[in-house]
């Protein structure tokens, strides 16, 4: 009866210390896959922290590493041990804030890292993921939607009276060139079957 009491107390503790665990979600939309695993290997090999990566958007309003933390930390320390993983993995944290960023809401024992990729002149913080989505004509006379698709590929879809519908399709994509004082962003099209790119600046 002693042996199953100290195993039943055993495995109580044993389950309370993974259950104990603080989660870390990182919002990763922005790191390429060995960023990713690098962050992901920092944190999996420190055994302190369950790591969930993510492709969520970042709130407007943050534009730098961030550490977000909920008020409700099983231990406290956690703050500075993610910050110090998070920098050994090359990700410097720049602002460390309590409960809400945006509309991202933690009450959990959990930990928020918002990661930009390493850059060395640290100015590029427009990326291509932004991008990626619909966009639609306003107050025009002919109905006319861009689409940007994350593989690389658009289709332009123009709805007009006289001929219907007319879609262009083709890959894009974009560049981001910085000389000092100006930082100049470049967009550019190619439809399928032509040699030239269309670019604006």
């Amino acid at each position: 009866m002693k042996i199953l009491n100290h195993t039943l107390v055993f495995l109580v503790l044993l389950l309370s210390g993974c259950a104990s665990k603080t989660t870390v979600h990182v919002y990763a939309k922005y790191l390429d896959s060995a960023q990713r695993d690098e962050i992901s290997n920092a944190f999996d090999s420190s055994q302190r922290y369950r790591v969930q990566l993510n492709e969520f958007d970042f709130p407007a309003n943050v534009t730098e590493n961030t550490l977000l933390y909920s008020l409700i930390l099983l231990e406290p320390e956690a703050i500075d041990i993610a910050s110090y993983i998070s920098a050994t993995a090359g990700f410097t944290i720049q602002r460390i804030e309590g409960l809400s960023k945006g509309n991202h809401w933690y009450t959990k024992n959990s930990i928020a890292l918002f990661l930009l990729p390493k850059n060395k002149d640290n100015k590029l913080m427009f990326f291509r993921q932004d991008l990626v989505n619909e966009y639609a004509a306003k107050d025009c006379s002919e109905a006319t939607s861009l689409y940007l698709h994350e593989d690389g590929s658009f289709a332009l879809e123009m709805a007009t009276k006289s001929t219907g519908t007319d879609m262009v399709i083709g890959v894009w994509k974009y560049r981001q060139y910085l000389r000092d004082p100006h930082e100049f962003n470049s967009m550019c099209f190619r439809p399928m079957h032509c040699l030239l790119w269309s670019c604006t600046i």
